[in-house]
């Protein structure tokens, strides 16, 4: 182990230790303050370090079941060291095990791969901005293409989301919790063309339960047709 991968394994450590203690006893206002400042504190450190995140990336993929991801502080240095594809094929089988708040919130984690923005393409244009080397009239029209390099992820990913939804769509129907479910349902959608043949008895149960429970906002969306992570792509 390099004293990098020593030193973001103690950040880990001490990051895990604040969830788990929250998981157990309640998260307070001094406990929330103490899980948002050493996140970013975190995500700082792993973005810094992609080599040592990529050997590291199974601590990052426990923490991001251990809390309901709200921020990308997380999956963006993981997916900077490791890539689109390798982060949600690593998150396809953590909806499978596990308790049922810890599915959700590795369900939820996959919601930020779209929107990761590598930092590579933008920070390249502003530095010759400066030196000069592109003028204001340029700027714009190479500003548009700094930024669909940045959203580019390094290689295609889009086939994965099935075997997503599929994994989602299971632990939708199997959560005994409606509050968890609620959750789980902004997932997958009910409908699309790539769902896989083994997921319609589950999607047919999706609906059947969301339909049973209209008053909650995640199954109202889930029926709406404005749901699945992916589902755009």
């Amino acid at each position: 182990m390099t004293a990098q991968d020593a030193e973001l394994t103690a950040r880990l450590d001490a990051f895990e230790a604040l969830l788990v203690e929250a998981e157990r006893h309640g998260l307070d206002q001094d406990s929330y303050e103490r899980i948002e400042s050493t996140r970013l504190a975190l995500g700082t450190a792993l973005e810094a370090a992609p080599a040592a995140t990529a050997r590291l990336a199974g601590r990052v993929f426990r923490l991001l079941t251990l809390e309901h991801s709200t921020t990308h502080q997380l999956t963006d240095p993981l997916i900077g060291a490791i890539g689109h594809r390798a982060v949600l094929e690593g998150l396809i089988p953590l909806l499978e095990q596990g308790s049922w708040e810890r599915r959700r919130n590795a369900a939820a984690a996959a919601y930020f791969l779209p929107a990761r923005r590598d930092p590579a393409p933008l920070a390249a244009l502003r530095a010759r901005y400066r030196d000069g080397s592109v003028d204001g009239e340029q700027l714009r029209e190479q500003y548009r293409e700094a930024l669909r390099l940045a959203h580019q992820p390094a290689e295609p990913y889009a086939d994965l989301y099935p075997r997503f939804w599929l994994a989602a769509a299971a632990c939708f129907t199997a959560c005994p919790d409606r509050q968890v479910r609620q959750h789980l349902a902004p997932a997958f959608p009910l409908e699309h063309p790539d769902h896989l043949p083994q997921a319609a008895p589950l999607l047919a149960e999706a609906r059947r339960i969301a339909e049973r429970e209209p008053e909650l906002d995640g199954h109202r969306r889930l029926l709406a047709g404005s749901t699945g992570y992916g589902a755009a792509l």
